[in-house]
């Protein structure tokens, strides 16, 4: 392809992508696919999935164009059904092993299981990524990922198993490594990505709150064991005060270490000429998940209200004074029960959704500056589509993300 002149201002110039999708426009999306799910028993998930997805990417703009998201539901349906059939031989030997085998060898076989499971799931990762990209096209170029999904599982397991035998040190260029196959194999046309930033630069920029996560998280927890331990444990010991320290840390400081390690992981990606360079704040997850949890919260008060006024309806009408005198309650209960717990899921779902994962990426892509986007010229990459077969198998064992 003829690449034409550009001037070097090009080079410079920031742009600074823009996300237009409010809560108000989300809502519709996420309501529908709330009904949608559970009249059929959540099959319509897949689709509502990919209206999630669709929304995000095609209210995303960048230098004046907007992210188009081609995929569809069917697709990620047919590869849940395909990785669920996959999956059945390791679900049958899970269960069988215990009944016709001893139990070292059962033993032996499940954690082999979980040994291939783990593998599978980081091939899973990589092929969903590459499915999501391959249906993400930006000035009608798509994106692409190249590589091997078990190259990039193999990787991963033996960084973890060094990850562990180092007590979590080797964490920082675990993710180093790992996001540089990634970038490295991520492609816009004919552009290939590229990951300069190094592990050396994540441990330094997360080392206070890694020594923080210590103090204010694994020093009460250990205290509190220290406590069971000796049986000093009552109710005037401060344990439970602990705990709770504990919890308020972990709620603060993960979304903080998250933020800290977009910023790393921003600042080190570039496709071609074009490179990002990001302003995160440490607290702006931190703020999203206060603002979810909020949210919940306020549902949460009105689905309790809710169930004591239903079942003060049932106790004034001698119901529930029935179903005590009954040996087993009816089925009838049981169903009600699930239903209602299945809807309260999917709403607090949907409202992670809206309040959760919509400013997320909001945040994410506008405190990102991209240079050098004048510079990158593409052309269309011939490489075929990949199938939603990873996407389905991270689906199938629950495993891995939005």
């Amino acid at each position: 392809m003829d690449i034409p002149a550009v001037s070097d201002s090009s080079w410079t110039e920031s742009v600074r992508p823009k996300f237009h999708g409010s809560a108000r426009a989300m809502f519709p999306v996420v309501l529908k696919g709330l009904f949608l799910t559970i009249i059929t028993l959540g099959i319509y998930r897949f689709w509502y999935m990919t209206n999630v997805r669709r929304f995000l990417w095609n209210n995303t703009e960048v230098d004046g164009d907007f992210l188009e998201y081609t995929g569809r539901g069917v697709e990620l349906f047919i590869g849940f059904l395909i990785a669920v059939a996959v999956l059945v031989p390791f679900y049958a030997m899970l269960f069988l092993a215990p009944l016709y085998m001893g139990a070292e060898a059962a033993a032996v076989a499940q954690g082999l299981y979980g040994f291939a499971l783990l593998l599978l799931a980081q091939y899973a990762l990589y092929r969903a990524r590459r499915y999501r990209l391959t249906r993400t096209i930006w000035r009608g170029v798509r994106f692409q990922q190249s590589g091997s999904g078990w190259g990039y599982a193999w990787r991963s397991l033996l960084w973890l198993i060094l990850t562990v035998l180092t007590l979590g040190l080797a964490y920082p260029w675990m993710r180093a490594g790992l996001e540089r196959y990634k970038m490295t194999n991520t492609w816009y046309g004919d552009q290939q990505g590229a990951f300069s930033a190094t592990g050396g630069q994540l441990f330094w920029r997360t080392l206070l709150v890694w020594l923080a996560a210590l103090v204010v998280i694994g020093g009460p927890i250990a205290f509190v064991a220290g406590m069971e331990a000796t049986g000093n444990i009552g109710a005037a010991s401060p344990a439970h005060a602990l705990i709770l320290v504990s919890v308020i840390g972990f709620i603060v400081l993960v979304p903080v270490y998250w933020a800290v390690e977009f910023r790393w992981w921003a600042n080190g990606c570039s496709v071609g000429p074009a490179a990002a360079a990001c302003d995160l704040g440490n607290f702006a997850f931190f703020k999203v998940y206060l603002g979810y949890l909020g949210v919940a919260l306020l549902f949460g008060l009105v689905v309790g209200a809710i169930g004591l006024g239903i079942g003060f309806a049932l106790h004034s009408g001698g119901v529930l004074e029935g179903m005590a005198a009954q040996a087993r309650p009816p089925v009838v209960f049981f169903v009600a029960f699930g239903a209602f717990y299945f809807l309260v899921g999917l709403v607090f779902a949907a409202l992670w959704q809206v309040f959760g994962v919509r400013p997320i990426w909001r945040k994410s892509f506008e405190s990102c500056e991209i240079r050098g986007l004048g510079a990158l010229m593409a052309a269309q990459s011939v490489t075929p589509e990949a199938n939603a077969f990873g996407e389905g198998i991270a689906d199938a064992i629950d495993f891995g993300g939005f």
